[in-house]
């Protein structure tokens, strides 16, 4: 007999529901109609204004509309005006912190929203950070969020020191991924800023970042081994570095790291394949720096992961193969 979760029919709605559910997309069709009559035929009022903000508290998603209500606000005698101007947009910066609140994935929404800051003839860019602070606190893994994120951040280098915003972001990031280590947009902002930081640091600070970099990957990757996040911080980390020598210290660190991982989890597939692919990269920076033993640990897990990733098996044995005429070994995968 078969045990599970009793599936609870949907509950009919009441003729009164459908009624007002018919009402409202009635009321929504209307305005909708009357917006799309008005741009047509060039209305550009406080009163086609406010239908425009109306529909847009019904449907965020109404690229065309957002733009309608922008040719307005240009339009309007009040922009021309410094001090009118600036409270014509604060009221629209409030207007949309309810459309945030009811969708805070809108693109369009966040598109207006920078629009509005970059003309206000009085932006207050930290105050737009502390409130992406706690936009960020609702939903961490918000891209839409994020990315807006950056735009202020932009903007706030323009008015303050470049170097100490650059540093404050790394530190917001540093707290985002212990937070959540598969936060990919945190990841990917903290590699936007690390080669800046690394470019105005001496040797003793650029080992120092270096060295906080290594321990904040592993400490991610030993909370989650198959969250890929971690692991392509890893790589591109890889990538930046100076030298050949340096990426060959960065590889040996990574291989050890990974092999203490595997002590704990040796069956971990993404572990797996890293340490195949380090062996591999190093191997190609390095000729001859792979010893006979570590191909033959190289071999071995190759032979593993077709035992743990059957479903990948042919891909392990095309690499196998390949390793193996490379390094003049015996190939453990036939």
């Amino acid at each position: 007999m078969m045990h599970g979760r009793r599936r609870v029919a949907a509950k009919e709605p009441t003729q009164d529901e459908k009624d007002e559910a018919r009402q409202q997309l009635e009321r929504y069709c209307a305005l909708n109609s009357r917006v799309m009559g008005l741009k047509a035929q060039n209305v550009f009022t406080t009163d086609a204004l406010d239908a425009t903000r109306q529909l847009l508290e019904l449907n965020t998603e109404l690229h065309t509309v957002w733009n309608y209500r922008r040719t307005i606000m240009k339009k309007l005698d009040a922009w021309e005006d410094t001090e009118k101007r600036q409270s014509m947009l604060e009221q629209e910066l409030g207007f949309l912190m309810k459309v945030i609140r009811n969708n805070i994935k809108s693109y369009w929404m966040w598109n207006h929203r920078m629009w509005a800051l970059s003309q206000l003839p009085q932006p207050t860019w930290r105050g737009e950070l502390s409130l992406v602070d706690k936009l960020i606190g609702m939903d961490a893994r918000n891209y839409h969020a994020w990315d807006y994120r950056r735009f202020v951040i932009a903007r706030l280098k323009d008015t303050e020191d470049g170097d100490a915003v650059d540093e404050q972001e790394f530190a917001f990031t540093t707290a985002q991924i212990n937070r959540d280590c598969a936060n990919h947009s945190a990841w990917h902002n903290r590699s936007k800023l690390l080669p800046a930081i690394l470019a105005r640091a001496d040797q003793p600070r650029r080992e120092k970042v270096l060295q906080t970099e290594n321990e904040l990957i592993q400490n991610a990757i030993y909370t989650d081994p198959e969250d890929q996040n971690a692991w392509l911080y890893y790589d591109w980390l890889l990538d930046i570095q100076q030298s050949d020598e340096d990426r060959i210290k960065l590889l040996r660190g990574k291989i050890a790291a990974i092999r203490e991982l595997l002590e704990l989890e040796e069956d971990g597939t993404r572990p797996l394949i890293e340490l195949v692919s380090r062996f591999a990269e190093l191997g190609r920076l390095q000729p001859g720096s792979v010893s006979d033993a570590e191909k033959e640990e190289c071999m071995k897990t190759l032979c593993t992961l077709k035992g743990v990733d059957s479903y990948h098996a042919g891909r392990y044995t095309d690499i196998s193969s390949a390793l193996s005429k490379r390094w003049k070994v015996h190939d453990l995968c036939v």
